[in-house]
C-alpha cells in the first residue's frame, strides 16, 4: 500500500494579483469618469466618455480580466461556495444601503452579487466541471459569452447567423439575477448571471494551464508589489472607492 504524499503548498502566482489589481484600478477610473460626466455633468471628451462605444469597448476588456482572473482562483479555492455566500450577502447589503440613502443610485445584483452567485455556482458544479477538459470548456465559454453577451440589456440571443429576442415579463423583476428584467427594471450596477457567468468560466477552464506552468515563463515572474497589494484587497477597494470618490468630488464640485 503506497504512504500518503502530503500536497506541496500553493505558490501564489503574483501575475493574477498583478491582472485583478490593474483591472480594479481602471473600475475606478470608469465609476470616476461615470461620476464627473453623469452626476456632475462635465463634458469629457467622447473616447473616455463611460456609456459611449469607444469606452465601453475598453471597459468590457478589463471586465474579462476581472471575471476571467476570479475564474482561475476560485479553482484554487477549498470552499468556492463559502466564499461566495459571503460575498453575496456583502452585495445584498450595497444594495440595502443605497435604496435608503441614495435611492437615485440604487443597485441591484451589482458586481459582488455577481461574483458571490458565480463562485457558488461553481463551487456547486465543481463535480461536473473538473470532469471536461479545459480546452471544450474554454472554447464554449467564449462562444456563448458571444451569443449572450447582450441578453442583460435587450433580451437578444445572438446565433451567429440570426438574432432571437426573448419577451420581457410583463408584471415583476424576480428573474433579473439572470438577466431578465421587466419594464421599469433599475440599476446603477447591474450584473447579472448571464453573460458575466461565461466570463468567469473561462478563467475556470485556463485555470489548468495556468496552474500548470503552461503560459510563458515571464508570466510567472511579474512582480509589482503596489498592483499585488490592490489585487489581493481587491474586494475592499471595490466596497469603498464609490463613496470615498462620491464625498471627495462633492467637496471640490
Amino acid at each position: 500500500m503506497q504512504a500518503a504524499v502530503e500536497a506541496p503548498k500553493r505558490e501564489r502566482i503574483s501575475a493574477l494579483d498583478i491582472l485583478r489589481g490593474g483591472a480594479m484600478i481602471l473600475v475606478m477610473l470608469y465609476h470616476l469618469l461615470f461620476d464627473l460626466r453623469y452626476i456632475y455633468n462635465i463634458e469629457l471628451p467622447r473616447a473616455i466618455t463611460p456609456m459611449e462605444p469607444e469606452a465601453e469597448i475598453i471597459h468590457i476588456c478589463f471586465l474579462w480580466v476581472l471575471f476571467a482572473v476570479s475564474g482561475v482562483c476560485t479553482r484554487y479555492s477549498k470552499d468556492p461556495v463559502k466564499r461566495g455566500a459571503f460575498l453575496y450577502i456583502v452585495g445584498f447589503l450595497i444594495t440595502l444601503v443605497t435604496s435608503y440613502f441614495v435611492p437615485s443610485e440604487l443597485i441591484v445584483f451589482g458586481v459582488l452579487s455577481c461574483f458571490g452567485a458565480l463562485m457558488a455556482i461553481c463551487g456547486l458544479l465543481r463535480p461536473l466541471l473538473d470532469k471536461i477538459p479545459w480546452q471544450p470548456l474554454l472554447i464554449a465559454s467564449v462562444l456563448l459569452w458571444i451569443m449572450f453577451k447582450d441578453f442583460h440589456h435587450s433580451s437578444v440571443i445572438h446565433l451567429f447567423i440570426t438574432d432571437i429576442a426573448i419577451p420581457a415579463p410583463a408584471i415583476g423583476s424576480y428573474l433579473y439575477p439572470i438577466g431578465i428584467t421587466s419594464k421599469g427594471f433599475y440599476s446603477a450596477d447591474y450584473f447579472p448571471i448571464i453573460p458575466y457567468i461565461f466570463m468567469f468560466l473561462t478563467g475556470y477552464a485556463l485555470h489548468i494551464p495556468v496552474n500548470e506552468h503552461k503560459l510563458p515563463e515571464f508570466f510567472y515572474r511579474m512582480k509589482c508589489p503596489p498592483l499585488e497589494f490592490i489585487g489581493r484587497h481587491s474586494l475592499i477597494f471595490y466596497a469603498i472607492h464609490q463613496p470615498i470618490m462620491l464625498l471627495i468630488l462633492e467637496m471640490i464640485l
